[in-house]
């Protein structure tokens, strides 16, 4: 009788992997033919795991226990984890280095070792199993969508738009009008199709404008001769998406530009026309409508009630489906109105300022980058016109404003927790003195907020263009030193049986991912752009210009752009999740409450910022690189 190979354990290993993603999703038959080929092995703590690679090597994946993978000592930090349910070898997993590897068993570890070939042939014919592993990210933003599904309440009012294309919800038919059309021609044109625009087009049929209802309204109280053209009225080149396009960005669109028509193309040809009345959604719940409300609040009382559904907002875009960077920039848009209806009232009460004033938004807001609960940080910079005079009265209007408007935020749940509100250059909030060269400039990372300073255009009266300036960058010694010191400190290597694992072997029992994770990419871009001339406030931004510029390997800055969003959609799920009330701004997440899904998508967003740390460590010196 042959002795039983006690190795070979199918029906254990396809119980267990009926557990593991990806291959949770397999079919039972799919999963019992890669589980009959299987192997499981034991290695005692502290024992060499073989690391196996190539065509005819095996796929490996921990049953229990635990190891480190260490990759060549060639000055680059390759360490890495992997705990139950994770996998190696084959080079399939971010971060392997198959044939190259030494492997540690950090515990008694049991492997499943799964035959190289019939993994292959698992991942020809489903796609979605080979994509879990080549794009984590990618995965981790699917299951996201689900998990806000689970965290956010359902909405009731019809917000289904912000998963829908703008194809799908566009008008089919586009009225047009030939150029040199008269005024009251294009109005009973637009009458007789009941339509709020009119295309206006060559004799070739090429679209050059677009002339809107509100366009004859403005004509008509403006004394504009009927005889006058479409020419004359239309607004050109025409705003237009793409239909394949989700409309939660025609709203970013329509939003950002204070327009109310898109022209939806297809293949680039004009396909439909989708309005703000199409994307408007039940009960003012989208960001069209409680911008509009905002903007005719009669008081700071209706403005707090308005601000109240701002969380609400979030949470609804975030269950549809909707990525943490497209919901930060709307509620910065709508924190920006806020503000400037703020101004505008007090105006009414304090009267106007003495002199053009300079609004800027620092930090989070001028990065375009607020989530629920992240207030405004705020300067204003009051224009002098070279009068002595004029510039003390102005700043003691602003010294009597700022507390009111203090207030209203407050109220409004909108007041900054770092910089707060800054009278006067907001360079003055940096202090070069205080940074030490072996300092962390996450500790200064208030200060450093006034360099990400934007400009606010329509609160209170502009300073003039001549007055206008770039916010410069610190003095390039301490800048140099701020970003060594950036650079000095290596990401998390991943999540370890409930704890998170740094790099240098230290571990903890909570995970920020704010400070683990997106500060310390947005420190990164900040400091490299600012070193390199780029005057770009945002993170994606920076970090798409350093690539542009060849300062930063074009597949690291896609990567870490990749982890930043991943980051910051966990940072908005932990905060809807955790509710309102102060002090939510930002929320620990305990490592063993996420999912090995989860924990896959933070090894590799870890392995991304990791990356970016590296590659601005290595031009730091180098001729091209950053510095």
């Amino acid at each position: 009788m042959q002795a039983r190979d006690p190795s070979h354990q199918p029906e254990s290993v396809q119980a267990f992997l009926a557990g593991v993603p990806p291959f949770d999703r397999l079919p039972p038959l799919e999963l019992a033919a890669l589980a009959a080929g299987s192997r499981v092995a034991l290695y005692l703590k502290d024992e060499p795991v073989p690391v196996e690679g190539g065509d005819g090597g095996w796929l490996c994946c921990v049953q229990r226990g635990g190891l480190r993978l260490r990759g060549p000592d060639d000055g680059r930090a390759r360490d890495d984890l992997r705990g139950p349910g994770e996998c190696f070898g084959l080079g399939a997993v971010p971060g392997a280095v198959p044939g190259a590897c030494q492997a540690t068993a950090l515990e008694d570890t049991f492997l499943v070792r799964l035959p190289g070939e019939a993994f292959a042939a698992v991942c020809r014919r489903h796609p979605e199993v080979a994509a879990y592993f080549h794009d984590a990210l990618g995965q981790a933003r699917a299951d996201s969508r689900a998990a806000n599904l689970a965290a956010c309440p359902e909405p009731d009012d019809g917000d289904y738009l912000f998963t829908r294309l703008a194809g799908e919800v566009a008008s089919r038919s586009l009225v047009r009008v030939p150029r040199g059309t008269d005024l009251p021609q294009a109005a009973r044109v637009m009458e007789a199709g009941q339509v709020g625009s009119v295309l206006v087009c060559e004799a070739s049929g090429a679209v050059i404008g677009i002339v809107t209802d509100r366009d004859l309204r403005r004509a008509v109280a403006t004394g504009l001769p009927l005889s006058a053209t479409v020419e004359t009225l239309m607004s050109a080149p025409v705003a237009a998406m793409a239909a394949e396009a989700a409309c939660f960005e025609g709203l970013l669109r329509m939003t950002g530009a204070g327009i109310r028509h898109l022209l939806v193309t297809r293949d680039g040809e004009p396909a439909g026309m989708v309005t703000a009345s199409d994307l408007l959604l039940a009960h003012g719940r989208s960001p069209m409508a409680l911008l509009r409300a905002i903007r005719r609040a009669d008081d700071a009382d209706d403005l707090e009630a308005l601000c109240r559904n701002i969380r609400p907002l979030a949470a609804a875009l975030a269950a549809r489906g909707a990525a943490a960077g497209a919901v930060s920039h709307i509620l910065t848009l709508l924190a920006e109105q806020v503000l400037a209806r703020l101004l505008a009232l007090l105006e009414k009460r304090c009267g106007p300022s003495p002199a053009p004033c300079r609004w800027l938004a620092l930090g989070a807001a001028g990065r375009r980058e607020m989530l629920p609960a992240t207030g405004l940080s705020l300067a204003v910079v009051p224009g002098d016109g070279g009068d002595a005079v004029i510039a003390r009265a102005a700043r003691t209007y602003l010294q009597a404003l700022l507390p009111r408007l203090g207030e209203g935020l407050d109220r409004c749940g909108l007041r900054g927790g770092r910089s707060g509100l800054c009278l006067g250059d907001p360079r003055a909030l940096f202090d070069p003195t205080g940074f030490a060269a072996d300092g962390d400039p996450l500790d200064h990372e208030a200060s450093l907020e006034g360099f990400d300073a934007r400009e606010l255009p329509g609160c209170g009266r502009e300073a003039p263009e001549a007055d206008r300036g770039l916010v410069p960058s610190p003095p390039p010694p301490v800048l140099d030193a701020m970003l060594r010191a950036a650079v000095a400190r290596p990401a998390p290597l991943g999540l370890y049986k409930g704890r998170l694992m740094e790099r240098d072997g230290g571990s903890a029992s909570v995970l920020d991912v704010a400070g683990r994770g997106s500060r310390p990419v947005t420190a990164l871009a900040r400091l490299a752009a600012l070193h390199g001339g780029i005057t770009a406030t945002g993170t994606v931004s920076r970090l798409e210009a350093l690539a542009r510029r060849g300062l930063l390997p074009g597949e690291t800055a896609r990567a870490a752009v990749e982890a930043f969003g991943f980051f910051e959609g966990e940072r908005l799920l932990a905060m809807l999740a955790a509710g309102d009330g102060p002090g939510r701004e930002e929320v620990a997440l305990a490592p063993e409450t996420i999912s090995p899904r989860r924990r896959h998508a933070y090894k590799a967003a870890f392995a991304a910022l990791e990356g970016l740390r590296l590659a601005l460590s290595v031009g730091l010196g180098a001729e091209g690189g950053v510095p």
